[in-house]
């Protein structure tokens, strides 16, 4: 869209600081409402002999996108007007270009927020879908129908995130659209630093490798956060490999209930090693971005084949031929879930899933509320996976010969990776059971004496 520069100050409210939600070294973005929708508007710096060519740039490249992972151009303005502005201490009637792109409106900010010292805030399943997402947008960059686009300045400020948290490249005003895949020489040298490459700090050489070491930092940065240069200098290549996978193995057991299987142990090992090889200082050493899209499309195809059902338990086996299709969760404990009752006192115990296939699985237990309680009780588990199920047992009187007939039930569904618990309905299940895609695994509870426990 063309848009006037009236309508944009309108919806920005003359661009006030309120509505202001970053800034760059070309410009200021703000969020204005158009039509009922947030769009990002990015006003650029009026810098004389600057603007002009990062607006084309920015507009030209982006103008012949379309991607998921590449912010999406929605419109621009390009409008001279006079009014009056300061000029040595006075006014004075000057003729002004307005130069503003606007974008779809990414409510999850900017990678950048998420990363720290130490580490990234976001989970290990969240950092892999980010990760992959910025290689498949950049190997989109790169092989271009027309001409392959360098980014040359990527870094986690230019990452945007949507409301799914999906990744998604921004800010091209540095790009260039070269005519080959040769390396050649600028003249001056324009970046961010800790993100450009030694030979075009040294020498100003381009390549596509710019944006490979500068991918290889970001990936580095997402897996052990901002000091990981003094890391890896301190403790060399390997221990610095296990050093990560070895972090990330006790987030996984101490946040987000997921357990340290086979599966994420090999993401999380790929993901560093591929950084590694990102960011050494000879260009020619390092990969491709489409070489990096490939292993990556290969590790997953190596997964599948670990989720296959050649490696589910006889026991598993047996009830996937019962129930062809539907069986994709697996319970331990499997038989029964046991309470060691105490009267009068609440008791505790717990449940695992397993997500035995490769795609990503919804989960929803029921039970009798007024006396369990299970945290989650509901949720998404990525391919391959594990949650730990916290259940409670209410205070109550000893029952009668200690009979319990209550049952658990697991029901699940495919889902989306976008999918939020709260979109986990009986809706969405009856759906679901319509293309014959639900499971439900029953599972017996049982009340155990102490005293017979003991014996």
């Amino acid at each position: 869209m063309d848009f006037k520069f009236h309508v944009l100050e309108t919806i920005t409210n003359n661009f006030s600081e309120d509505r202001k939600v970053g800034s760059g070294g070309y410009g200021d973005v703000y969020r204005g409402m158009y039509n009922g929708d947030e769009i990002a508007v990015k006003k650029l710096h009026p810098l004389q002999g600057l603007d002009d060519k990062e607006f084309d740039n920015e507009f030209r490249s982006l103008s012949k996108i379309n991607h998921k992972n590449i912010i999406r151009l929605i419109g621009y303005c390009y409008e001279s007007r006079h009014k009056y502005v300061q000029h040595n201490g006075e006014l004075v009637f000057a003729k002004a270009m307005e130069r503003v792109l606007c974008f779809e409106y990414m409510q999850g900010g900017s990678l950048d927020n998420h990363i720290s010292d130490d580490s990234c805030g976001l989970e290990w399943p969240r950092c892999y879908e980010i990760i992959k997402g910025i290689c498949e947008g950049m190997n989109h960059l790169h092989n271009a129908q027309e001409k392959p686009i360098l980014h040359m300045d990527l870094k986690p400020a230019n990452i945007l995130l949507d409301k799914n948290m999906t990744a998604k490249i921004a800010d091209l005003g540095l790009s260039k659209l070269v005519a080959s895949t040769q390396t050649y020489k600028t003249g001056t040298l324009k970046g961010s630093q800790g993100f450009m490459p030694p030979e075009y700090i040294n020498d100003a050489f381009v390549s596509k490798k710019f944006d490979v070491f500068s991918l290889g930092v970001i990936i580095m940065k997402i897996m052990d956060g901002n000091k990981n240069r003094s890391r890896l200098s301190e403790m060399g290549k390997e221990k610095f490999i296990e050093f990560v996978c070895q972090n990330w193995r006790k987030r996984h057991q101490a946040k987000s209930g997921y357990s340290s299987d086979e599966i994420e142990g090999k993401r999380v090992k790929k993901c560093i090693e591929i950084a590694l090889r990102c960011v050494v200082d000879n260009r020619k050493e390092r990969p491709l971005i489409k070489d990096i899209v490939q292993e990556l499309e290969e590790l997953e195809d190596e997964i599948k084949k670990l989720s296959s059902s050649s490696d589910l338990s006889e026991d598993q086996i047996a009830r996937q031929q019962r129930n062809p299709g539907s069986y994709v969760i697996a319970l331990d404990p499997s038989l029964e879930l046991r309470f060691l009752f105490e009267p009068r006192k609440e008791i505790s115990s717990c449940l695992q899933l397993t997500n035995i296939t490769g795609g990503f699985i919804a989960f929803d237990i029921k039970t009798n509320h007024t006396k369990y309680r299970a945290q989650p009780s509901k949720g998404v588990m990525p391919p391959c996976s594990k949650r730990y199920i916290a259940v409670s047992l209410a205070a109550q009187e000893t029952p009668q010969n200690m009979m319990c007939n209550d049952m658990f039930l697991v029901k699940t569904a495919n889902a989306s990776k976008d999918m939020t618990s709260a979109e986990i309905t009986e809706e969405f299940f009856q759906k679901a059971m319509e293309n014959k895609m639900v499971d439900v695994v029953k599972l017996p509870i049982v009340y155990v004496a102490l005293d017979q426990f003991q014996l």
